[in-house]
């Protein structure tokens, strides 16, 4: 079966110019974003085959085996757009990493530049740190949360610093970081905005759907998740979901390299599984049931 590196192979010799940015690209830069890029793209712009080659002669491979898995697996994709001139000349910037364990805060994003003129700004999704994982847990009784808050100053700030079309894309808590910037941020960059793309990522409450700035951007906004997503449904979401089909089982769903493609497009089920279904309804229904004091309270417990 093939998935996003299989997509790299094949269509890697055509440029966006020739080729249009679409959904699978969507979750190469979205997975590029686990990357540890400082040092590299936080202080300069460069592009992606220099910052390729400056990561790895700062990491060894050992270094770069010993990180926790999903990283591992950005650097083996960074690895392989460098070689390809599609990504290669892709100018990356303005990459920022800030966790802040007194207030519970981990955010992470970086843009990418294409050459077709269009600006990719790329949100992290949970890393494994103990802040990084109640931070996730958080969305369900805090709102907005101080990652949400920092997402829409850094969409706001570092984007006026490039032209262009701007799409906007994430997964995991990455993809809620994308949708809360575009919906909060300003009229003058919501008209560049042509797509937010969320990969399995945690919806918001009811009420944030019934803003005039959320249906302002409403139209613009592709879910994608696996056929037995839990992360992806928790809370809830306005825009009809594109279900991928993935190769793996349960929560291991939620990695992105399991997704299956199809060409340029990914491989599709017409529904989620019965587990999906069962599962996110009950989480759903208790963080509906419980107060927002006994969530917290119940998040922080697991902490400790």
């Amino acid at each position: 079966m093939n998935n996003m590196l299989d997509y790299i192979e094949e269509y890697g010799d055509f440029s966006f110019k020739e080729k249009a940015f679409n959904e699978v690209d969507n979750l190469i830069f979205s997975q590029l974003a686990y990357t540890d890029f400082k040092d590299i793209a936080d202080k300069q712009s460069v592009s992606l085959l220099k910052g390729a080659k400056l990561f790895f002669a700062m990491y060894t491979q050992e270094e770069i085996e010993n990180l926790i898995a999903i990283s591992v697996k950005s650097a083996d994709l960074l690895k392989k757009c460098s070689k390809t001139k599609r990504f290669s000349n892709v100018i990356m910037c303005d990459y920022i990493n800030n966790v802040n364990d007194d207030i519970d805060k981990q955010f992470s994003a970086i843009h990418f530049l294409l050459d077709d003129g269009s600006d990719v700004v790329a949100f992290r999704g949970t890393d494994v740190t103990v802040t990084g994982v109640k931070e996730s847990a958080m969305l369900s009784y805090m709102f907005p949360v101080p990652a949400q808050i920092e997402a829409l100053y850094y969409f706001q700030e570092t984007s006026m610093l490039h032209s262009g079309d701007i799409i906007l894309c994430g997964h995991s808590k990455g993809g809620n970081l994308a949708v809360f910037a575009a919906v909060n941020c300003s009229n003058s960059l919501k008209k560049r905005i042509t797509a937010v793309y969320e990969d399995d990522a945690p919806g918001f409450p009811k009420y944030f759907f019934d803003r005039y700035d959320y249906c302002q951007i409403k139209d613009k906004i592709h879910l994608i998740t696996p056929q037995t997503s839990i992360i992806g449904r928790m809370l809830y979401h306005d825009a009809a979901p594109l279900i991928v089909h993935s190769e793996n089982a349960g929560l291991k769903q939620h990695q992105a390299s399991s997704w299956q493609v199809e060409g340029d497009r990914f491989k599709t089920e017409e529904k989620y599984d019965r587990t999906s279904d069962f599962i996110s309804d009950y989480i759903n229904e208790l963080i509906d049931y419980i107060s927002d004091e006994e969530l917290e309270l119940f998040f922080d417990t697991l902490e400790y």
